[in-house]
């Protein structure tokens, strides 16, 4: 106890606080917060790739109905929704000639 009650004592425990501070310091790298963002899309596309390749046969030929299946309906949206702009398109351009024929000359 007499160790404690001298003036050695306070600066002896200051000294290995800031010891221990500085090796923590060192050992210690900043982390970064997970940005999905900087995930590349190789990495992405090499993750499906091995997942996939893990697969057995019949599995293989189920994720690849199921896609076909999948991208075929996104493509049949996409083109009933072109074809719709078109057929808008049209009947606008009919309607307006036929404003223009009846409805202005009349007013003229």
């Amino acid at each position: 106890m007499s160790d404690r009650n001298g003036p050695d004592w306070e600066e002896k425990l200051e000294q290995k606080f800031k010891d221990l501070e500085a090796e923590i310091n060192n050992k210690t790298s900043p982390v970064r917060p997970f940005n999905p963002k900087e995930v590349k899309n190789n990495e992405t596309v090499s993750r499906v790739t091995n997942w996939f390749q893990g697969l057995e046969t019949p599995a293989k030929v189920g994720v690849a109905v199921v896609g076909v299946i999948v991208g075929l309906s996104v493509l049949n949206g996409v083109l009933k929704l072109v074809t719709s702009l078109i057929v808008v398109g049209i009947l606008g351009f009919v309607l307006y000639g036929l404003y223009r024929a009846l409805i202005q000359n009349k007013s003229k």
